[in-house]
């Protein structure tokens, strides 16, 4: 239960769950004679649990991870090395996009220019959640992919990253990156990443 659809739900909750919904509809259809299937109606029942349900306080209860979607801004410091090795350091404002379901996490990410307009955008892939800090805090690591821009000449690249949500109403991230962009890679920091609305809308 810990990977696939089912990965953020607690175990034993969900298999509780599926006994008494399967026993329950078994004898309610055998009572009054009714005509349905067990497994359509279980499926349907999860199927809006996962997408709309599964943040509400009647039905969180099933799952061990938070509700960490929404937007979130502050800043990234990146660092580099150019082609004569040396280091060259920036500051950017950041955005992320946080889009969550119960059984899936992506992760949008973008830097803004000074002039305001948005970088390429990343969309992570493989995400793996982890509690820390003697279960207080959640850490997401996974792989991304920038597809780059040919207005901006950014060439496409793989990163990864490794961020720490922090608190339970407005929260917080930090954290690291490191990518494979050519012709330097990069790595650098997450600073001040505060959560600021639930509007999931971006500007891509």
């Amino acid at each position: 239960m810990n990977n696939g659809y089912f990965k953020y739900y607690k175990s034993s909750v969900l298999v509780s769950l599926l006994v008494i919904l399967g026993i329950s509809l078994f004898l309610a259809k055998d009572y009054w004679g009714l005509s349905f299937s067990i497994v359509s109606v279980i499926t349907g029942l999860l199927f809006v649990i996962d997408k709309w349900l599964w943040k509400t306080r009647l039905f969180s209860w099933m799952f061990w991870i938070e509700d960490f979607s929404g937007r979130y801004e502050g800043y990234l410091e990146y660092e580099y090395r150019d082609d004569k090795c040396v280091v060259k350091k920036g500051k950017l404002k950041h955005v992320k996009i946080i889009h969550q379901t119960g059984s899936k996490i992506t992760v949008f990410s973008f830097t803004q220019k000074p002039d305001g307009t948005p970088s390429s955008v990343s969309e992570s892939l493989g995400l793996h959640v982890d509690k820390t800090n003697g279960d207080k805090h959640f850490e997401l690591i996974y792989s991304y992919l920038n597809h780059g821009s040919t207005e901006q000449n950014f060439s496409p690249h793989y990163g990864t990253e490794i961020i720490k949500v922090i608190g339970t109403h407005k929260k917080k991230i930090s954290g690291r990156y490191f990518t494979e962009r050519l012709p330097y890679l990069t790595k650098g920091i997450f600073k001040d990443m505060k959560w600021i609305s639930k509007n999931e809308e971006h500007e891509f």
